[in-house]
This record gives structure tokens, C-alpha cells and sequence, in this order.
């Protein structure tokens, strides 16, 4: 696929094809137990007897719960023990065990050895005969325990227990990469609640205003559309948007800037919406910012109309647009990557990108229906001073790949 020239391009290339639905039609009991049955379904396939989830996206997708997502992902304050068979075992932070209870039946309070310091040990080892029990509770005394995330502490008390650590991770991608109906559903309505992130971005862009304010606008109406958090800050404008990843700060943004935007947000039950334009603080913009936004529309919808169910990853790495020489040292990390209770993978990088100090490498997995992909693309000249980062967040259905959000492309930098 070609990407660049002066030929005419669509601002508006996607119309919106998925209706967004009301909540009450959401059926949010078949939400949790058809993700937990994928769950327990993959960690049969893959030989995994019992789990034992910190991290919160795969606690939610196991029971249901969430609470206070953004301190309970740097703490060791709240797990869940997941069997291939039967009911999860909830251990939640004590005072909010309440909230849990709504969902879960079996909710106990949660102990924590974290910043006991050298009495942590001590602590941890307690936690880890806690674990053993629950484990012989669930009927798998002696089997090993797959382990998404813990500290030093943690992984030495499970080893004085005698517990036989191993990963989750084939179980949890595989189960996460592909969506329920209900998830579905949910990143429907949430690609709208994008588009609304979107609108009020770049209503908010105008000289003077600074690029914390505009963060301040987007989490606005992420919290406006029942959204949780946003896991980034990247708002750049100017000369930070070459090169791209610096976040927001108090740079004044001037006529004649590009002022691009990740959404990088957990909207509504903290499924994600991550979808990324480039807007012109302006009317006119210069031939060398167009050059570089119509690269990166052509490489990003280039990849959407590629996209579709049976291609492998390699297949498609290979056959998606690629960038001018000029731009390949700034390029984004990869090509594509994975969404769902967070920014998933595995991902499809770029096959020529050796930046990490070896060729890239493919994963043996394929495009699957109801899989959600984030098709981005940065172009940057080395030393220029701006960039433009663009991506699509996609559902792939049996005809191909389908925007979750719609919102337009800027036509005064096409």
C-alpha cells in the first residue's frame, strides 16, 4: 500500500455502522459469568489448575469487582483466587469488602505485608498459608498456583509454603483477546463516549490555552460518559509532538501548533478507549505538517481496510502500508495492538524494526472475530519540529475491521 501524495482525502471516512446501545439493554450477569467461563475454559486448554490475579484487569474480568482501580494497581491490597472449576474466592480490601459483596458471594478481607519492611516476610508468610488453605478448600491441595503479579516478599512466602508458582498468562490472553457479546456492547457504547472526548478536545484548542487545560477538558467528559480514569497524560502541541510521547504540561499552545491527542481511557465497567488525532491550532497549515498527517492517515486506514478475521499477525505486519524512509526512526512502537479492561496484546509490530537491538518477531496467532485492535501510526521526521499521531480503535467482524469511534480526521492538514 502507498501512503503520501496530494491526492484528495475523506476527513470523514467512517460512518458509524454499530448502534450504541442503552444500558438497561446491557445484560451484565451474562458480562461476568460468560468472561469468567472463557476464563476457566482457557485455563483448562492450557493445563492451569488455579490462579491467583493482583493485577485488577484480570481480577474484573475473573469476578466482576473493581475498586479503587488506580491505587489497587500499585498495591498488593486486594486478589482473587480463580480455580478451572467452580466459584472465585474474593480477598478484598477490608473496608470495601461492601462493594464487592453486591456481585461476589464469597468476599473475604484481603491481609497485606506491604510496607511492613523487614517484618514483611513474617507477614507474607501468613498470607501464604492463607493461600494454601483456600487452595485445598477449592479441592487443588499440592497443585501449582499461576500468578499474575507480587513482590519479592510474596513470591518468597508461596516458595516457603511449598507452592509451585507458575504464569497465567496463556490462559488470560487467550481468553481476554476475544469478546464476549456483552464486551462487545460495552466498547460500543464507549467508542461514543470517544467521540465526545474527541469533540470537546478540539472545541477546547485555541492560542493561550495550555496543554494541562486540555487534559483538564478530556477527563471532563471521560468522567461526563461514566468513565474511571485516564492511564496516561498525552497531550503534546508544538515541537513536543516530535518526538512523540511527551505528556501534558504547561506549554501555551500557539497558532500555527499541532496539538495531538491519546485518549488512553477506562470508560464505563474500565473497558478502554484509545484512539489518538492531530488537530491544527489554525486555518493554514504548512506543506510539511500536511505531508506528515496524510502519511499517517494513509498508514492507519490503510490498516483498517487490510484488516480481517483469518489474516495472521505476520501475514498482516507484512502487508500494511509502510512509512517513507525519513520517518522510520521516530515510528511508533508497534503497528497494533490489543484493547479491552486495558491496553492488551500480544501486539503486531512493525516486521523492519530492529530499535531494540534485534529484528521483530511474530507471535503464531491470527485475527479473530470480536477481537478490538488500536491501528496507530506517529510520522515524525527526525529534528522536525512537529509530528502527527493518529489511530483507530477497531472491532473485527466477518467483514472486516469496523470503527468503535467515528470522529473525524482534521480536513485542513489533509
Amino acid at each position: 500500500m502507498e501512503v503520501g501524495g496530494n491526492h484528495y482525502r475523506d476527513p470523514s471516512p467512517h460512518i458509524q455502522t454499530l448502534r450504541a446501545p442503552n444500558l438497561s439493554e446491557i445484560d451484565f450477569l451474562a458480562l461476568r459469568t460468560g468472561r469468567l467461563a472463557r476464563l476457566q475454559q482457557t485455563m483448562k486448554h492450557h493445563g492451569i489448575p488455579v490462579c491467583l490475579f493482583y493485577n485488577p484487569g484480570n481480577i474484573r474480568y475473573a469476578t466482576g469487582t473493581e475498586v479503587m482501580g488506580v491505587w489497587t494497581a500499585t498495591t498488593l491490597t486486594r486478589f482473587a483466587v480463580v480455580p478451572a472449576d467452580g466459584a472465585p474466592v474474593l480477598f478484598e480490601y477490608m473496608n470495601s469488602m461492601h462493594v464487592s459483596e453486591k456481585i461476589m458471594d464469597d468476599v473475604r478481607p484481603a491481609p497485606s505485608w506491604q510496607y511492613q519492611a523487614t517484618e514483611g516476610l513474617v507477614a507474607a508468610n501468613k498470607w501464604a498459608d492463607q493461600i494454601k488453605s483456600v487452595m485445598a478448600e477449592l479441592g487443588y491441595a499440592g497443585e501449582p498456583l499461576a500468578v499474575d503479579k507480587l513482590d519479592g516478599f510474596g513470591f518468597m512466602a508461596l516458595q516457603n509454603a511449598g507452592i509451585q508458582v507458575t504464569d497465567p498468562s496463556p490462559a488470560t490472553v487467550d481468553a481476554r483477546e476475544v469478546k464476549t457479546p456483552e464486551e462487545v456492547e460495552i466498547m460500543i457504547l464507549n467508542g461514543a463516549a470517544g467521540d465526545a472526548m474527541l469533540a470537546d478536545f478540539e472545541a477546547a484548542i485555541r492560542p493561550g490555552v495550555r496543554e494541562y487545560e486540555l487534559l483538564g477538558v478530556l477527563n471532563k467528559t471521560l468522567f461526563d460518559h461514566h468513565g474511571e480514569f485516564m492511564f496516561t497524560r498525552l497531550v503534546a502541541s508544538g515541537t513536543n509532538t516530535n518526538p512523540w510521547m511527551s505528556e501534558a504540561h504547561d506549554k501555551v499552545i500557539q497558532p500555527g501548533d499541532l496539538v495531538g491527542i491519546d485518549t488512553d481511557s477506562n470508560v464505563y465497567e474500565g473497558y478502554v478507549v484509545d484512539i489518538s488525532r492531530t488537530f491544527l491550532c489554525g486555518d493554514v497549515a504548512t506543506e510539511g505538517q500536511k505531508e506528515a498527517y496524510r502519511i499517517a492517515y494513509d498508514c492507519v486506514n490503510g490498516m483498517r481496510e487490510l484488516m480481517k478475521p483469518g489474516m495472521t499477525f505476520e501475514e498482516f505486519g507484512h502487508a500494511a502500508p509502510k512509512l517513507p524512509p525519513e520517518y522510520k526512526n521516530g515510528r511508533y512502537g508497534g503497528m497494533a495492538h490489543q484493547a479491552g479492561l486495558e491496553d492488551e496484546g500480544p501486539g503486531i509490530p512493525y516486521p523492519d524494526d530492529d530499535r531494540k537491538g534485534e529484528p521483530s518477531s511474530y507471535l503464531d496467532r491470527k485475527i479473530q472475530e470480536n477481537m478490538v485492535f488500536c491501528l496507530e501510526c506517529y510520522a515524525g521526521k527526525d529534528g522536525a519540529p512537529y509530528g502527527v499521531k493518529l489511530e483507530d480503535q477497531v472491532l473485527v467482524t466477518a467483514d472486516g475491521a469496523v470503527p468503535l469511534s467515528t470522529y473525524s480526521f482534521d480536513a485542513k492538514l489533509l
